[in-house]
Parts: structure tokens; sequence; C-alpha cells
């Protein structure tokens, strides 16, 4: 028996991880353009920059769209139009790649990519909504009511699904923590080995500018990443720690901004670098990556303290 929508990955859902891909692609081309890049403004284009903001904020956008279409139909248990649907993605991919060719292109106006960035999110918003309300009031029910017969066996009771509440997300903090590690050091170790990208990123030290491979930062972002999985251990085998899963999610999530943040600041303190405006610059950058990295430590804080009070209670 086929498994509703609902059930199963859509084609819309596909496409917006798709659009998702592209953004990541093209975000990630246009970074390693900037930094391969020292110098003032006028090295890198400034355009390139527009477009690499440009990316960051699509892939929270399309994230967004293909989380909404993921979890609200499990949630309703009602499946969503395609047509609209597919109209929806393909809609926003379509305007997507007109706004990055607007932020490349020299001979057009520079405010349109941010313009249809906002018209992307508040029409896409509006389609989903739509969606989802003539889904739910006209839409037939996924699982049909059966009458009830007196002498008909009682319905065995209904197992709920933790895979609509946790989207997947692991339970233990060290595997959550451990899996972003992975990732980020997998990624760094393949990229030093074949040394693709080829472009080296300038990094001072004593007083000198030297050029480290692209890996390197991938390296750094791991960092957190395995220290956070570490302590994880040690509390969870030392003291017996059990920790929230919903904690468990927040910090990683916040962890994942912070690493971002800290990627960001990285290229903008390569460009800036030299310049009179550098102090002016970096202090309120530099500020700001200090509020997330104690953001980070502090929800950690508060989860091992919770843990620890459901601890000594029990005991």
């Amino acid at each position: 028996m086929e498994k509703p929508l609902w059930e199963q990955q859509s084609f819309p859902e596909k496409l917006f991880r798709l659009s998702g891909l592209i953004c990541i692609v093209g975000w990630g081309l246009s970074v390693i353009y900037i930094a391969s890049h020292v110098g003032p403004l006028e090295a890198p284009p400034v355009r390139t920059r527009d477009l690499a903001s440009y990316f960051f904020t699509s892939i929270w956008i399309f994230v967004f769209f293909y989380a909404q279409y993921r979890v609200i139909p499990r949630f309703i248990h009602r499946d969503l139009d395609l047509r609209v649907g597919l109209w929806h993605s393909g809609g926003s991919l379509a305007l997507l790649i007109v706004g990055a060719l607007h932020a490349v292109l020299p001979q057009t106006k520079s405010d349109v990519p941010s313009s249809l960035l906002f018209w992307i999110a508040l029409l896409g918003e509006g389609v989903f909504i739509g969606n989802v309300i003539w889904s739910y009031v006209h839409g037939e029910q996924a699982v049909p009511f059966l009458p009830v017969v007196p002498d008909a066996k009682a319905t065995p009771a209904h197992v709920p699904d933790d895979s609509v509440k946790n989207m997947g997300w692991p339970k233990s903090p060290v595997k959550l923590f451990g899996i972003g590690a992975a990732v980020f050091a997998a990624g760094g170790l393949i990229s030093l080995i074949l040394d693709v990208p080829s472009f080296k990123f300038p990094v001072p030290w004593s007083g000198e500018l030297h050029f480290v491979p692209f890996g390197f930062l991938w390296l750094a972002a791991a960092a957190p990443f395995a220290f956070f999985a570490m302590l994880y251990k040690f509390l969870m085998d030392a003291c017996y720690l059990v920790f929230e899963e919903s904690l468990n999610r927040i910090h990683f999530v916040v962890t994942i901004i912070t690493v971002l943040d800290l990627v960001r600041v990285f290229m903008a303190w390569e460009q800036w670098m030299g310049t009179k405006f550098a102090t002016f610059f970096y202090g309120a950058e530099f500020q700001w990556l200090a509020v997330l990295f104690v953001l980070s430590a502090v929800v950690f804080a508060i989860n091992a303290f919770r843990s620890y009070r459901r601890a000594a209670v029990r005991t």
C-alpha cells in the first residue's frame, strides 16, 4: 500500500532541497573567491560580497520552506496540493536565479536581490499558508474513522511516532555534537588531502602573513563541536547526568550559528586587515562573535544545571 504524501518526500520538498544546495554552493564559492583576494574592497568586487550575503540569506529561507513542507503535513495528516507546492518551489527557485544574476551582472541594480529575497519569503509563506488551509479544509482524512462494532476486538493503542517530534535528531548530545565535529573534520581532511579548493587563506602570525590551506578553516570549525561532545561524554559517564533533548538541540543550533558567524568574521577580518577602518569595523564584529560563544556556553551550563538537579532529586 502506497504511503500518503505526508509520510514521504514530495517533489516540492526535493526542489527546495535542490534550491538550498544551490545556495550553499553559491555561498561557498563566493566566500572562497573573496578570501583568495587580499586587499581593500576593490580587490574582490563589491558585488561578490553582495552575492555571498544573498546566497547565505537564501539558505535559511529555503531551509525554512523545506522544514514547513516536511513538518506541517505530518501534524495535520493532510496531503498538501502538489500543484501549489510545485508553483511555490519552482517560482522561488526562479526568483533566486534572477536575484543571483542581478547580484553578479555589473549593469544591473544592486538593490534588486534584497527586494527579491523579501518577496520570496513573503509571497512564499503566504502561498504555503493558503495551501495548508485549503488542504486541511477540503482534504480527505488520511486515516478514516471506522464504525465501532460492539463485539469487535479493541483496536490496539496508537504508538506515537517520535520522529515527528525530534525530526530524526539524535537523543544523545554526545552523538549530536560528535556528528557535527565529524562532518567538519572530514571536510577539512578531505580538503587538505585533495587540496580542493586550492585557495589559500591569509592568516597573520608573528607579524607576518602566512597562507594556510582551506581545510584548516573546517578543522577549526570542528573544534567547538568536539569540545562539547567530550564535555557531554564526561558528565554523562562521571556524573550520570541525563540531558534534555530540547536543550541539546537548542545548544547545537546556537553552536552552528556561532561557527558560521566565526567563518563570516574571519573572511571580513582578512579583507579589512591593514586598513584604517580595521579597529572600528572589528570592534563590533568580534564583540558579537564573543556574545555568540558566551551564549553557547550559557545554554550548555543551563542544560547541565537542569540535568544535575533532576539527578539530585532522583537520588
